[in-house]
């Protein structure tokens, strides 16, 4: 049986970024949502992550993310939209 597929959002903050790490080590399929290919982005794609750009408050962008994806670690900062991407994610 293959693992799950994991959408972690927020995968260049602390948290994502640790939770990215360890998804990885337990050899699941780790999709990093980020909003901008940086050395932290980089990073993570040389760990083995794919990496998704977008933005979170972007409806079309949520709907391509989660496309293939069975699990999702929601690790959102603090943004004005907070309640319509928590929302979002989980009614997907």
């Amino acid at each position: 049986m293959s693992k799950s597929t994991i959408l972690v959002t927020n995968a260049t903050g602390k948290t994502g970024f640790a939770t990215v790490e360890q998804l990885l080590e337990a050899e699941y399929y780790v999709r990093a949502f980020v909003r901008r290919r940086n050395h932290r982005a980089i990073n993570l794609e040389r760990l083995g992550a794919e990496l998704f750009i977008g933005d979170l408050s972007n409806t079309a962008d949520l709907n391509l993310a989660m496309q293939g994806v069975q699990r999702a670690y929601l690790c959102i900062p603090p943004t004005p939209n907070i309640l319509f991407t928590s929302v979002a994610i989980l009614l997907r």
